[in-house]
């Protein structure tokens, strides 16, 4: 009977051994054919990114050439968003010009160090452009762009800098000069006429994109000497603006600049395709040129696959038979988890070598011993050893796990999990390990540091992920396990909080309902801290219900006096451009019409110009530019340049200046705007043939200016409120303004350190405005 055993245990080893290293020895004779008749890295060219970054390179060059006429460093938005700096400079200078002032600011003044990343003050933009530049975009918009197409073009720099080296390029202007080139002929003649059918002979490919007069693509060709859909390609990818996501995500409306008037050729040689191929394995470059450096052995992976399942189905199958008396070694007892781990580390690492043919292709062994000297033929039997030797490693290991797994089926599925799953053995600990967790998150003190519990969530969670990620591929199958399970952990807890939110939220509205005297008797978990909260907001709800009431007459009568103010300038507009519509108007008629019509368009853009101008007065949004400003020239320069408004409104002006300078650390142009919206509304109010007194008057702590004038109307409202916004003193509306001159003139007061105020005597109306001295 010893004999038999011993003869049956023979045979037993002797099969598994033949399991392992048969398919050991077909993967090494299988292998290297499959290997060497997969190898194949040719370029078609016939690749968007390709594409894409020659488009790009037109860019580059494009931009090379701009900074060689301006002969400084111009950063990409000047060179491709020139229309939106060219439209803010304009409005800049209008602005300017209209105070008085010139501005000698240019687009080129905003130099790269404005636009950096990491230190971009916003003020440094509004010196440059000022305050107006808002009307074109807002700054967050023009900010982001900016920095959005400068990261671009570094990319596109990077990207061309890798291929420049190895192309030869050419750039023409409309007459067929030469701007710009590294090629040592001209390359024109290459690429026109038969000569560009000899191009597969001495040139891997070359490409012509010229561009018109406006910017727009006229011509976009790409040869090589293989047929392919490379030129329809190139086509689409030169058609495309890069930027056109800039007006989705940054309100950027203004067009992208691309080259006017330029012929960019390009050409590479079939030698310098090689070397670049051969210096840059791995770059990830050589994708842009189409070449697939991942060589991919899909069908050798189902080969290894296939022998893998024969090895699993013969440690499955072969303890069934009895007479081999096997499968019961203590070699096939480990542990779920540890099976799990070994088996899916092993096979799932060459699972992917098996994928990746290049990988696979290499001969490391070899290499070594023949670089010391080992003869060619003994290194290479060691090297095709240590591969067989691999294989069967790997064999075995497949062989093993499938033994272990085997248990499942001899002992049955719950013996198996109580005596060979280690996660079985320290559930309870971990259950109530994580119910501890779990209860201590659902009754965080919100006041109190909570480090310590989610360094107990992050470490439970690190542990987890850990575990995990060991089991190589497998480890997918026990991340779905995982993310069921804290998708079902993390439910409960999100319906426990909604517990405890419904709680607090039925408190809060009981306060929206008018209860002030609500409680809350049940726990409140995380929320308990806003127990205390609830006291302090019932005791001041009436004033935020007060102060909410009054918001809410604001908006409304803003928005009916906006509606009002801006559809009369409207409706004229419609009406006389409906009349300009008839052919035969007579021209001086048509001339008149056109007329009313720039007043009417004026008078709607200073209307909308004042309202952006209270808007970012009363936001706080306005930037100072604070210098000592001589406040009795400033007045006078007010009188002078209102003269015609101050003659023709009939009225008797008194002023009472100071003699000697009156300095104080002012914005002149904000103060300027001050005095200029207070006497126009004096002219547009006051009762024609009655004096208007203007008094300064200068002591050691303050400056106080009063402007007193008799209405024309009636004054029957709240001095309080004429500095609101949309507020005027005829309450029909019907006189020219917006309502928003005195509203600005305070803001601006304000944000300067004084105080303007309104009394009304009778039909006597005086602004007085004080500021301190510093």
């Amino acid at each position: 009977m010893d004999i038999k055993l011993k003869n049956s245990r023979k045979l037993a080893l002797v099969l598994v051994v033949l399991v392992i290293l048969l398919p050991s020895l077909a993967m090494m004779i299988i292998r290297p054919h499959y290997i060497k008749g997969q190898g194949n890295s040719e370029p078609n060219f016939n690749t968007s990114s390709f594409m894409s970054t020659l488009t790009h390179s037109n860019y580059v060059l494009y931009a090379e050439e701009k900074q060689r006429e301006n002969q400084a460093a111009m950063i990409p938005f000047d060179i491709f968003f020139p229309s939106a700096l060219n439209d803010t400079q304009t409005k800049k200078n209008e602005e300017s010009s209209n105070s008085g002032s010139k501005s000698n600011t240019s687009s080129q003044e905003i130099s790269q160090e404005t636009l950096d990343e990491e230190n971009f003050p916003s003020s440094k933009y509004k010196d440059t452009f000022g305050d107006e530049y808002e009307s074109y975009t807002s700054e967050e918009a023009v900010i982001a762009s900016a920095n959005e197409i400068s990261s671009k073009f570094s990319r596109w720099e990077d990207n061309f800098s890798t291929l420049r080296s190895y192309l030869q390029y050419e750039v023409r202007d409309e007459d067929g000069k030469i701007v710009d080139s590294n090629a040592t002929e001209e390359l024109e003649p290459l690429l026109s006429g038969e000569k560009a059918d000899a191009l597969d002979k001495k040139y891997a490919f070359g490409a012509v994109i010229k561009y018109d007069g406006s910017g727009n693509v006229s011509q976009a060709e790409f040869f090589s000497g293989k047929a392919s859909n490379a030129t329809q390609l190139l086509n689409e990818q030169v058609r495309q603006n890069p930027c056109s996501e800039f007006d989705s995500q940054y309100g950027m409306d203004a067009p992208f600049q691309k080259p006017q008037g330029r012929t960019y050729l390009y050409l590479m040689t079939a030698e310098n395709l090689a070397t670049f191929l051969s210096s840059s394995p791995g770059s990830g470059y050589l994708e842009y040129l189409g070449v697939n450096t991942y060589q991919a052995t899909d069908d050798l992976s189902i080969v290894f696959l296939t022998l893998l399942g024969m090895v699993a189905a013969a440690a499955l199958l072969l303890p069934f038979i009895k007479q081999l008396q096997m499968g019961d070694e203590k070699i096939f007892q480990a542990p779920f988890e540890l099976v799990c781990i070994i088996a899916s580390f092993i096979l799932g690492f060459s699972l992917s070598m098996s994928v990746d043919g290049s990988a696979m292709n290499k001969e490391p062994i070899y290499n070594v011993l023949h670089s010391i000297g080992v003869p060619q033929e003994l290194a290479s039997i060691l090297q095709y050893f240590w591969g067989f030797i691999g294989w069967a490693f790997i064999f075995a290991v497949c062989y093993w796990a499938a033994g272990c797994l085997r248990c499942v089926f001899v002992i049955g599925p719950k013996r198996y999990i109580q005596e060979r799953v280690i996660i079985y053995r320290i559930w309870p600990w971990a259950k109530s390990s994580i119910k501890n967790v779990y209860n201590s998150m659902l009754h965080v003190n919100l006041k109190d540091d909570t480090t310590k519990v989610l360094v107990k969530v992050v470490l439970i969670n690190f542990i987890i992920l850990g575990f995990i990620s060991l089991m190589w591929v497998w480890g997918i199958g026990a991340l779905i396990i995982y993310s069921i399970a804290l998708f079902f952990l993390l439910r409960k807890y999100c319906n426990d909080l909604q517990k405890q939110y419904h709680r607090l939220l039925d408190a809060t509205n009981q306060l929206a309902d008018g209860n002030l005297n609500g409680t809350i008797p049940e726990e409140l978990g995380v929320f308990e801290p806003f127990r205390e909260e609830i006291t302090k907001i019932q005791s001041g709800f009436k004033m935020a219900v007060d102060e909410e009431v009054k918001s809410q007459k604001m908006k409304t009568d803003l928005i009916t006096n906006v509606s009002h103010d801006l559809k009369t300038p409207l409706t004229a507009i419609i009406t006389y451009v409906d009349l300009l519509k008839d052919d035969n108007l007579p021209d001086e008629e048509r001339r008149r019409y056109i007329e009313v019509l720039e007043q009417k368009s004026t008078r709607l853009k200073l209307l909308i110009e004042d309202l952006f101008e209270i808007s970012k007065a009363t936001s706080r949004n306005v930037t100072l530019n604070i210098m000592d400003v001589d406040i009795v020239s400033l007045m006078q320069q007010a009188k002078l340049e209102l003269q015609d408004k101050i003659e023709a409104s009939n009225l008797y002006f008194r002023w009472r200046l100071p003699e000697e300078k009156v300095v104080l650390p002012l914005d002149s142009q904000k103060t300027y705007r001050v005095f200029e919206n207070l006497l126009v509304n004096i002219t547009k109010y006051a009762m024609p043939r009655t004096r208007v007194y203007v008094d300064m008057e200068n002591d050691e702590k303050r400056v106080r200016i009063s402007m007193k004038n008799i209405s024309a109307s009636e004054l029957n409202f709240n001095p309080s409120e004429i500095t609101e916004r949309f507020v005027r003193g005829d309450v029909s509306r019907n006189t020219e303004g917006s309502g928003l001159g005195l509203a600005i003139a305070k803001s601006f007061v304000e944000l300067q350190g004084g105080n303007l105020q309104i009394m009304v005597d009778a039909d006597l109306f005086t602004v007085e405005i004080v500021f301190p001295k510093p």
